[in-house]
This record gives C-alpha cells, structure tokens and sequence, in this order.
C-alpha cells in the first residue's frame, strides 16, 4: 500500500532590518544605542585613568622607600667595615692620611674608604692598591674610579652614573681638623671654614713655637676621626671603639653627605680623596669666632648657617662638609654601636653636639660642658 506525503507549507521568516529614515539613515533607536557604547567607553578610560594617577604615586613611594633602605643597609654596611677594622687594629682608621715629610709638600695617601676595603667585599681592590704612594698616583688613580655600591646611596643627584670613584658618605669629624702648620706651628686645630679654635679660652691658639696641648686635647674629645700622617708619627690622634665613654649608641660614627665624593670639575676626587671637607663632615664650632670661653660658647651655633643638617644641598661637591641628604626632614646616620636612625635636621645644637663627641663627659666642668642625653633620645 502506498503511503502518501503531505508537504508542510513553510512560510519564509522575516529577518527585521533596521528601519531607515530619510536618506536611508539609522533611525534613532540605533543612534542611541551607539551613543550608548561610547559613553560607556568614557565611562571605563575614567576610571582607569583614576586607577593609573592612584597607582603611579604608589608605585613611586614604592621605588623611593627602596631607594632610602638601600641607603640604610650602605650605612650598616660601613660601620660594620668601620668596626672590623677596628677589631683588627684596636683603633679606627684616620679620616685621611698625608705624607708629610719635613721641609717637604704634603701628599695625600688615602681615606678612611681605602681602609675598610677588605670588609666590604673588595679585598682585591685593596690588593692592588699601594698605600706607599698618593692617591692620585699613576699606579692608583685607576682603583679610585672604581664604582662601589656600597659607597654610593641611590638618592644622590650627583652620581655620575660611571666608573668614577662615587661617594655618599662622611665619618664624624666633630668640630673641625687639624692643619699640618699654622703660623709656623704644626697640628693647629681649626675649625671647617679655617678659623683657629682657642678651646681652653685662655688667649692662645697656633702661636709661639707650639700648639697649645689642651686645646688639642679638648679638640679630640669632641670628635671620633681625625687627619693622621702617614707612618710618620707627628700626628697620632685616633680612637678605638672601646675608648669612646659617651656610650657607642650615643656617637655619631658615619653619616650621608650627597657633596662629597667625584667632582665632574675636578677628576681625581673620589672615595679615596683624604681631603678633610671630602672624608668627614663636621658640626658647626660652639665657639664665637673662636673663643671658648664660657661667655662665648653657645651650643646652638653647632647646627645653625653653613653648618647646618642639609645646609649644603646645593653646594658644589666638596664644600659642604655637613650631612646632606635629599630625605625630607633629616638624614640617615650610623653610630658607633652600628645601628643607623634618622636624624631631623632640626636636632637642638647642643644634643648635636653632645652625638658628636666621643668623650663629652670629659668637658664637664670646663667652658665647653655638655648636655647629657638620656637613652630616652631614640
């Protein structure tokens, strides 16, 4: 039997266009929903612009917090060579050290840099060296171009970026340092800007034939690092760390100094220079144009003018032997124990001052005495 098929009717589906107006433009319907998406574009590049000027700020205070703690560890890294050498020597190393042969110029050896060498992984560098000739000698001049990280915080806007002996960092040098002869008088205390110094107030400064030992003395008590000659024993003034009486927590050992080290107009400074505004930083002299006596010993002069925490941050390299530093507020300092704390730049002069000596408590009674600082300061 035959089966039959019935075939359905299809009816064709309409497919709905989009209805034209005049000139067969889109009608509204479609325009709004055009308009639509290009609001919600603007909407969403908003937003991300909102998220990106969140996030740059954060990314930089990132990138600057990483900046300032590597400065930290540098400094940490220095006072622990700064304290291995003096384990080894059972001293600490001269701010710089001269050649100073009689009748003879003066010649400059090394710094204090040169010195710890071996303890911060750069016992090679310190192998080639030659501590019997100048620093800038044909046989050293290419070791003092040595880039050394530990020696340059990131944060200095004068690195030069090259091999060319960079440096961040100064020792304490108290008050001031030692000239090889004033007014025919050798190891004449004076102070960063050259001025003689009359510690003991009584009148006398590089006159006569010789200094006057107290002044010398009281001069060393107000300091931890000192100019030295090289082997030749005029001058033997130095520490150990076991000598300072103030409390190691309590004494300034190195700090940053973003003008010191290479100086693009002079070539042959460097970490190795033992130039004394370019080894060490100073505190401002407590004595009125050089006269301690008591009437004219005023302690806030030690952190005020040229002398002054980031006084110098736009001094030429070289001549602003101070802390300086581009942290807002302060800087970062390392004292004799080895841990590193930031210092405000609007410390009172006399607690600066008191930081700054190794044996302050030895001027008590004296003209110079100073305050006492608890161990409530940090």
């Amino acid at each position: 039997m035959r089966r039959r098929f019935h075939h359905a009717t299809v009816t064709p589906r309409r497919i709905a266009r989009p209805q034209r107006g005049p000139a067969n433009q889109p009608t509204n319907r479609v325009a709004n929903r055009v308009a639509i998406s290009i609001v919600e574009l603007l909407v969403a590049l908003a937003i991300i612009g909102l998220l990106m000027a969140l996030l740059v700020p954060a990314i930089s205070q990132v990138r600057l917090l990483a900046q300032r703690t590597r400065c930290v560890n540098n400094l940490r890294n220095i006072s622990f060579g700064l304290t291995q050498f003096d384990h080894l020597h059972k001293r600490l190393p001269a701010s710089g050290t001269y050649f100073d042969p009689d009748n003879q110029p003066s010649e400059p050896r090394h710094s204090w840099a040169v010195s710890i060498l071996p303890w911060i992984n750069q016992g090679n560098l310190y192998d080639q060296w030659d501590l019997e000739q100048a620093f800038n000698s044909p046989h050293n001049f290419p070791l003092t171009q040595t880039s050394i990280p530990i020696y340059q915080c990131p944060l200095d806007p004068s690195l030069s970026g090259g091999s060319h002996g960079d440096q961040s960092y100064a020792v304490n040098g108290g008050v001031g340092f030692t000239h090889r002869t004033r007014e025919g008088v050798a190891d004449c205390p004076i102070d960063r800007e050259g001025k003689q110094i009359d510690f003991n107030g009584d009148g006398l400064t590089c006159t006569g034939t010789t200094t006057d030992q107290l002044d010398q003395q009281l001069f060393k008590r107000m300091g931890l690092f000192f100019l030295e000659n090289w082997k030749q024993g005029q001058t033997k003034r130095h520490y150990s760390i076991a000598e300072i009486i103030d409390g190691t927590s309590q004494t300034f050992l190195v700090s940053e100094n973003i003008r010191t080290g290479f100086n693009p107009d002079q070539l042959n400074h460097s970490f190795a220079d033992p130039h004394p505004r370019r080894s060490a930083f100073y505190i401002g002299s407590p004595c009125e144009n050089g006269d301690c006596t008591a009437a004219s010993v005023n302690y806030q002069l030690c952190n005020q003018g040229l002398n002054r925490i980031n006084g110098g941050l736009t001094s030429p390299e070289g001549s602003s032997p101070v802390p300086n530093s581009l942290h807002e507020g302060g800087v970062n300092m390392a004292y004799a124990d080895g841990h590193v704390a930031f210092l405000s730049e609007s410390i009172d002069g006399a607690v600066y001052a008191a930081l700054a000596s190794s044996q302050g408590l030895l001027l008590d009674k004296t003209s110079l005495q100073q305050v006492i600082i608890d161990g409530d300061f940090f």
